[in-house]
């Protein structure tokens, strides 16, 4: 199975600075980058900028870390959030927001619950509020330690707790990237002193247990045989202001004042690192639960010193990639530093390994592997009871001739039958019937596509069908809606299989159309149609949406057999030379072919092929109003109707430039413009409805307003004049695209997945009953 494109929730206190921080935004922006929807909550702080450009959305929940009765207020507001957002996981990473988040959760009816996951970051006191971070369906531990530390003091089952190290980011943290004028940089800022003098450094927040007072302590023993040194505090200082003093009056008592510098928060801790000659981990009342800072350090190359506690026992080997220390030991740590400043080889040794080792088993991206896959896993454990079972789907629609609501029809079909369910479709035949028994489905003809008494007929017929097994009634059109949903209220509750609309289209908004927002689940095949389904129909609650795909395997220019381009040429009259521009679709005024043929008017100085794709049959008051404007404006020898075409991947592979001209109706989706896309041919399309979601300007197309022969004519002049090098690199970053996000597998996988949450959610109803 592939992996499903997953909505998750990250919530935390703030996004300042500190070890659950960072991972929280990297494993973010992790997941923006392979496609998932990542979104934070938090209080806020200097992290957000940086989600936000990464493709994360982050929302300022100002309260939501705050111990007081105001953090209440988020119960109900994140309890509408999961649900009206469809979130597939909920992360939990801090005590309070974690109780927020999962009173949210537990208030939801357990087949609108996402998968709950917390992160057990630290050695928190052991009692009730604590507790809160085992209540995770899955709980992550951050390292061995702490897995050892939630067995020990709750009543956990050991199977869901998950080790997950933190990591650092691989791109960031190597010392080969840090230009000089970074690290001379931070020399300024600080005001060092220029002599070659050795560095210490110690990074962490402001707090009792980081041990900055001990290491203060220790650097009087070490000034005694090494005084040749500097050493850096670094954190936030107004963080803990009463501590920061101090530690500054401790540092004055000791006589370190001229060697001892506090330099606050530092925004590029790599290049600080580069500094640094030791630097040390002084967790000391309490142990580091991971210790990020070490596994930095030695990520750069440096030598670490840390306390033989938590995490750092993990991280750092005594000996080989640094020195451990008993905690709270001012005289072993000073011992420690004497022994690094004095052996420079040895220093560059533990930085060498230390390097190594981190590559190897501590980088941001295995983290983040590690909990995507954890996502995944607890996703599947809520359908899966479900999933295993083979289901038996039926699905309607008017017809089987052509188009993207048949074709749809048809890849869902052959998904079932390949993955051993079982497939039924009931519409009123047509030629892609055949194709569809072939691939393993049945096929029921009945007269339900027909504005007219006689669909009414054929209720009681579709209910006996229905009555045999039918695990899912998957509705695609409207008056075949109609009578499935009329056959679907006329058996018993109990008997009732689950039922699924999917919104195709941007209908009329009345009560007719209605009947595609009444399912137990309804796919919007775009995020524009769920947007019209929430605003014009009220509908919120198990809205999915669900990109439809492109069938890869056809649409693939490596996979074409030029003699099938050669066959459309030579039937199309098509000239080799002259580039080729194709509007394909339904010959209806609502794609917009007499706009696009306005335009051509326009473009007269290039020397241009045009093609409209489309049955000439389905609609002949329209077609013989387009033939009238192509002779009236003579653009006879530059436009031709070609009729239908069975074969649109070799269409497109002969097309240099492919047009979506939907004008009066926004595309739903665009799938011809995306099946285009997945044959490399660069697209201009309206700029509305679907099409905002498929194709970026400047990127992989143009987009232009809808029902505008003038904006159409200069896109298509700027595509007639751009290189054909630079029309290549558009057409593979569009391929890339499609692989990405529109692929027909994707499209089925996550149909399937919305069956068997729908499925398990009827199952618990009536297990509540």
């Amino acid at each position: 199975m592939v992996s499903r494109k997953l909505k998750i929730v990250q919530l935390l206190p703030e996004l300042e600075e500190g070890g659950v921080e960072g991972e929280t935004v990297d494993l973010a922006l992790y997941l923006a980058k392979q496609g998932h929807e990542s979104i934070v909550i938090s209080g806020g702080g200097r992290l957000v900028p940086l989600l936000e450009q990464g493709g994360c959305h982050h929302m300022e929940w100002k309260y939501i870390g705050e111990k007081s009765f105001r953090c209440l207020r988020y119960i109900k507001k994140l309890k509408k959030f999961l649900v009206e957002k469809d979130i597939d996981v909920l992360h939990l990473r801090s005590r309070l927001p974690a109780w927020i988040g999962y009173l949210a959760w537990k208030g939801l009816p357990k087949h609108l619950r996402p998968s709950l996951v917390t992160t057990f970051h630290g050695f928190y006191s052991v009692n009730c509020y604590s507790s809160i971070m085992t209540r995770g369906e899955r709980v992550v531990a951050v390292s061995e330690t702490i897995k050892k530390h939630i067995l020990s003091h709750y009543k956990v089952d050991r199977e869901k707790i998950e080790l997950i190290h933190g990591g650092f980011e691989e791109s960031e943290f190597a010392p080969e990237k840090i230009e000089q004028s970074r690290t001379d940089a931070l020399r300024k800022q600080w005001n060092l002193p220029t002599a070659d003098k050795a560095v210490i450094m110690l990074p962490g927040r402001f707090t009792l247990w980081k041990g900055q007072d001990i290491l203060i302590e220790s650097l009087t023993l070490v000034k005694q045989k090494r005084p040749d040194f500097i050493c850096l505090l670094i954190g936030n200082i107004e963080e803990k202001t009463g501590y920061a003093k101090k530690l500054g009056d401790k540092v004055k008592s000791h006589g370190l004042t001229e060697q001892v510098y506090f330099v606050g928060h530092c925004d590029d801790m790599p290049a600080a690192l580069m500094l640094a000659d030791v630097v040390v981990s002084a967790s000391s009342t309490q142990p580091e639960a991971f210790g990020k800072v070490a596994i930095e350090a030695m990520a750069m190359g440096r030598a670490v010193i840390a306390t033989a506690h938590g995490g750092s026992l993990e991280t750092v080997i005594d000996g080989q990639t640094g020195w451990l220390i008993p905690p709270m030991n001012a005289v072993a740590m000073a011992d420690a530093i004497i022994d690094a400043l004095s052996d420079r080889k040895k220093r560059e040794e533990f930085g060498r390994k230390g390097r190594q080792r981190v590559l190897e088993k501590f980088t941001a991206r295995q983290m983040c592997e590690k909990t995507v896959e954890l996502y995944q896993t607890s996703y599947d454990e809520r359908t899966r009871p479900i999933k295993k079972d083979k289901v038996n789907v039926m699905q309607l629609l008017p017809m089987l001739n052509s188009g993207g609501v048949e074709r749809g029809t048809l890849e869902m079909g052959r998904f079932l039958a390949l993955n051993n369910h079982e497939s039924q479709v009931v519409s009123g035949g047509g030629r892609l019937v055949e194709q569809l028994t072939k691939e393993g489905s049945i096929h029921h003809t009945m007269k339900i596509g027909s504005k007219s008494p006689i669909s009414l007929m054929q209720i009681l017929p579709l209910r006996q069908k229905i009555l045999k097994n039918v695990d899912i009634l998957h509705m695609r059109s409207r008056v075949p809606a109609w009578v499935g949903y009329l056959a679907w209220l006329s058996i018993p509750p109990g008997k009732r299989p689950v039922l699924v609309t999917t919104f195709h289209g941007f209908y009329s908004v009345n009560s007719y159309s209605a009947i595609m927002t009444k399912g137990d689940g309804v796919i919007a095949v775009s995020d524009s149609i769920k947007k019209h389904i929430e605003e014009q129909y009220g509908r919120t609650d198990r809205v999915k949406r669900i990109f439809r795909g492109v069938e890869m395997s056809s649409f693939d220019p490596d996979n074409i057999d030029l003699q099938r381009v050669a066959r459309l040429r030579r039937s199309w009259g098509v000239e080799p030379e002259k580039p080729v521009i194709t509007l394909p679709g339904r010959l209806t005024r609502l794609k917009g072919q007499e706009v696009f043929l306005k335009s051509l008017c326009q473009v007269n100085s290039f020397d241009y092929q045009a093609l409209i794709v489309g049955d000439v049959e389905s609609n002949p008051g329209y077609v013989e109003e387009l033939r009238q404007f192509i002779d009236k404006n003579n653009l006879a020898g530059k436009v031709k109707l070609v009729g239908h075409c069975g074969d649109m991947p070799a269409a497109f592979y002969l097309s240099d430039i492919v047009i979506s001209a939907s004008s009066l109706e926004p595309e739903a989706f665009g799938r011809t413009t995306v099946e285009a896309m997945a044959m490399g041919c660069p697209v201009i399309a309206t700029a509305h409805g679907g099409s905002l979601e498929t194709v970026i300007p400047g990127e992989n197309g143009w987009l232009v307003k809808p029902s505008d022969p003038d904006e159409l004519a200069r896109a298509i002049g700027e595509a007639l004049a751009t290189d054909r090098n630079k029309l290549k690199l558009i057409g593979e970053k569009n391929r890339a695209r499609v692989k990405s996000n529109f692929t027909a597998h994707a499209m089925c996988e996550q149909t399937l997945d919305f069956y068997a949450e729908l499925l398990l959610a009827k199952k618990n109803i009536e297990l509540t009953c």
